[in-house]
């Protein structure tokens, strides 16, 4: 994963490139769909020949055989479920004209002088776990009279609903075809483009969160982001008297508009958790799971038929404001009391929601204004347009902590590598202490054999012992590289291993014991890099790995080298390694890729000399052919 991230974050410096131009970019590309896939209902709408749109306001009613004359738009209440309500008025049939009717939740029937032409919302018209007919959008073409009668009588029977305490009647629209289209749907067409659009948003941003980043709380966000923009789109297009006259399928439309507006707020709070961090964490958490799980329970009751989506809104009246209520109540506390300034970020528009929904609400229970969530919808697309500029910020900021964290971490990768060599060589140091400390405890019995034998005046034995002895330590002295004990600790070490190996090793080294500003640890760094991935590279040549250096080496048709040399010219230290390697390594651009990982990343080794040769104003150079590997270092002593 990390290496992912390091090429995926390299390639977006290299372009220059960033979440929030991925964002415009689709928000462009969505725009245009949303237009082209409206653009037939819009040039219907333009169409010519509309004529003047007459509403019908006064009509008389009847109700349980009572007549009565009323105004329109007229609200019925308090009556028994399936009571008739008959609305007559009259119409001039002189020539052709259509009525566009609509009914609120209730089974209705037209009639033109006494005969039925159109009922709607009888039984078996409608899925079963819905006790009332959807909200739909009728219009009814008429002819002009065959009699030659001057006026005609139109009956509008609805039966009041089961779910509801109240029924709507607007007033009824009469003109041609083309001047209802124009004049009922014309303003609505524009909300279904945006509706459709915040739709194909959604969906694009939750696709984005699992493509593109690997930041967890940034996909989430996204991911949040995107569903708040599909409960609000489809809720919209649920409640959208366009989209009921276009689709024509009031059941699905029902089920989409009170399912987008119960789960609204659950991807609301899943922003602002994943945005925010809040020192009332598990009390939001909560609240989040809540508004998941209620909604959802919603829906459930209402596919069994047990209780109806209308039913539960009241329940989601008191909830989600109280939601929203406690959503901004903690966001302040956050940007005062704590100075986050994340959480200044989110309030801003989560409180233009919270208006938005208090004014919803006030709205429905007091002015009885239902038909259109107008004013939370207008909130929600005010927070929407913010929410969304919010979001390329944060995540611009998210991908920059990301990348510096995920430099930090190479650069602990590489001090741990330094560490590893310093306690490699410190390890051999013992080792060679603990050699220093047997050949003293063997010195004594030398001492007390050449004791005995200048006693006993044996000189003669005391030659050829003597002689044996200065063969036996030739042959154990160690080999002798550079001046500078790291340096010449590292050498031997990799030289054995390179030699049980079968690998031809020459080393010549002229690096002093004191080198200037380089440490230790560095120098132990760049030479044991060097070499490990020498002797690596020629171990790959035959099969083997530096893992099988301490086993003895099968007879192979490849003959492996390792040449170092190491000299100081003009105040610089050079290094030049050459070395056997079976096949060029994987590059991405100028940086060879590790071939222990997969070829997923640069190699760690490469990158801390690189790194330390910048830090003493040289460089590393690196390049491979048919043949081998070819190393150069330059260091400012």
């Amino acid at each position: 994963m990390r290496e992912k991230l390091w090429h995926v974050l390299d390639g977006l410096r290299a372009q220059r490139w960033s979440p929030g131009h991925a964002i415009a970019i689709v928000i462009v590309l969505l725009l245009a769909i949303a237009f082209f896939l409206t653009l037939p209902y819009r040039l219907r709408s333009l169409a010519g020949g509309a004529m003047t749109v007459r509403h019908v306001t006064e009509a008389t009613a009847v109700v349980n055989g009572r007549p009565q004359t009323i105004t329109l738009p007229h609200t019925f209440r308090d009556l028994p479920p399936g009571t008739p309500i008959s609305l007559t008025f009259s119409v001039d049939t002189r020539a052709s004209f259509s009525l566009l009717v609509k009914t609120v939740y209730a089974p209705t029937e037209v009639a033109f002088n006494g005969e039925t032409i159109s009922a709607y919302g009888t039984k078996g018209t409608y899925p079963s776990f819905l006790d009332d007919p959807p909200t739909t959008v009728r219009i009814f073409n008429f002819r002009p009279d065959a009699n030659g009668m001057r006026t005609g009588t139109i009956t509008v029977t609805y039966e009041f609903p089961h779910d509801r305490a109240k029924l709507p009647v607007t007033p009824f629209a009469i003109s041609n075809t083309a001047g209802l289209f124009r004049y009922e749907f014309g303003g609505l067409m524009f909300s279904f483009f945006v509706e459709i659009f915040l739709v194909l948003m959604g969906l694009a941003l939750v696709l984005l969160s699992f493509s593109i980043y690997d930041i967890e709380k940034s996909r989430a966000m996204l991911l949040f982001l995107g569903l708040f923009f599909l409960a609000v789109g489809v809720w919209n297009i649920g409640e959208n008297d366009f989209s009921v006259f276009a689709l024509q399928n009031p059941a699905l439309l029902y089920m989409m508009a009170f399912t987008g507006l119960f789960f609204v707020i659950a991807p609301l709070y899943g922003f602002a958790l994943n945005a925010v961090t809040f020192r009332w964490q598990r009390l939001l958490t909560a609240v989040f799971y809540l508004e998941v799980l209620l909604p959802t329970a919603a829906l459930v009751l209402q596919l069994a038929g047990l209780v109806m989506m209308m039913q539960s809104l009241f329940l989601f009246h008191v909830l989600h404001p109280a939601a929203l209520v406690l959503l901004v109540v903690a966001l302040v506390y956050e940007a005062v009391h704590e100075k986050n300034v994340r959480a200044r970020w989110v309030l801003v528009p989560v409180a233009a929601l919270l208006l938005s929904a208090v004014l919803e609400v006030m709205n429905y229970y007091v002015f009885h204004r239902f038909e259109f969530a107008m004013l939370f919808l207008g909130g929600a697309y005010v927070f929407l347009l913010l929410m969304l500029g919010l979001t390329g910020v944060i995540l611009r900021k998210d991908a920059r902590l990301k990348q510096d964290y995920e430099r930090q971490a190479h650069e602990r990768e590489l001090l741990e590598l330094r560490l590893a060599a310093e306690k490699e060589r410190h390890d051999m140091m013992l080792a060679e202490e603990r050699r220093l400390s047997a050949i003293r405890h063997d010195l004594k019995h030398h001492v007390s054999l050449f004791s005995e034998l200048v006693r006993q005046g044996n000189i003669e034995r005391m030659k050829a012992y003597l002689a044996g002895l200065t063969k036996t330590i030739a042959s154990k002295r160690p080999a002798r590289y550079a001046e500078n004990l790291a340096v010449n600790a590292i050498a031997a070490h990799y030289a054995a291993l390179a030699e049980a190996q079968g690998i031809a090793v020459t080393i010549d080294l002229v690096v002093p014991e004191h080198a200037g500003r380089l440490t230790d640890a560095e120098l132990t760094s760049v030479f044991g890099n060097l070499l490990e991935n020498a002797i690596e590279s020629c171990a790959r040549s035959n099969g083997r790995t530096l893992a099988d250096a301490s086993k003895p080496a099968p007879h192979e048709v490849r003959h492996p080298f390792l040449e170092l040399k190491a000299r100081v010219l003009d105040g610089r230290l050079v290094i030049v390694l050459d070395n056997t390697c079976a096949a060029p390594p994987a590059k991405d651009g100028d940086r060879f890729l590790s071939a222990k990982r997969g070829s997923r990343a640069p190699g760690l080794g490469l990158s801390s000399i690189a790194a330390i040769a910048a830090a003493h104003s040289g460089r590393a150079t690196f390049d491979c052919d048919e043949r081998a590997f070819h190393s150069s270092v330059i260091l400012e002593l």
